[in-house]
């Protein structure tokens, strides 16, 4: 199934952005509803989550379950550090690195590192967070395919510890996001 995604037509995606205080993200439509629901069921069969310690988190020096299942694919030998928990890159499957690929041909960014979390159901989640571990190169945006069931996207500005309305619903595997550092 990957080959697909050399099939859709990049220079006929919309980008759209938004830029307010403290955000810079470039969001679009990137391929059609079939070719996402195929690379989802492709994903499904292909990947093999982390086990053991690599399944928890500290957060504030307590150590808690993650409330997702999560795998990473990188470059020989890059990890990425984060809430106290070390996390090594296994090689790339086919599918993930079409998906890279795309996202070169995208963006002309070619990533050595992604982090797949894959949330069962409605009560599988990411907490608030920053994205500002010392891991990652502020020369390169943080790149974020959604694949699956929609889910809201919620953005709060750093400052900001209140709920709020601005909410933005993503529809399954169309939607790259591109979060430029600030």
């Amino acid at each position: 199934m990957s080959p697909n995604l050399k099939e859709i037509d990049t220079d006929k995606l919309i980008w759209k952005s938004i830029k307010e205080d403290g955000l810079d993200l470039e969001y679009a439509v990137v391929m059609p509803k079939s070719i996402a629901n195929s690379l989802f069921c492709e994903l499904e069969n292909t990947l093999e989550y982390f086990t053991g310690d690599l399944t928890k988190i500290k957060v504030f020096g307590k150590v808690y379950p993650l409330p997702r299942q999560q795998v990473a694919y990188g470059d020989p030998g890059i990890t990425y550090t984060y809430s106290g928990i070390t996390v090594p890159a296994l090689a790339w499957p086919t599918p993930v690195l079409a998906i890279r690929d795309l996202l070169f041909t995208l963006k002309g960014i070619l990533y050595d590192f992604v982090l797949v979390n894959r949330y069962k159901n409605g009560l599988d989640h990411m907490g608030e967070h920053r994205d500002n571990e010392p891991d990652l190169d502020p020369r390169f945006p943080i790149a974020s395919v959604s694949l699956g069931q929609e889910r809201p996207f919620v953005l709060k500005h750093r400052d900001s510890r209140k709920r709020g309305p601005d909410k933005r619903c993503i529809s399954p595997g169309l939607f790259v996001f591109v979060l430029n550092h600030q």
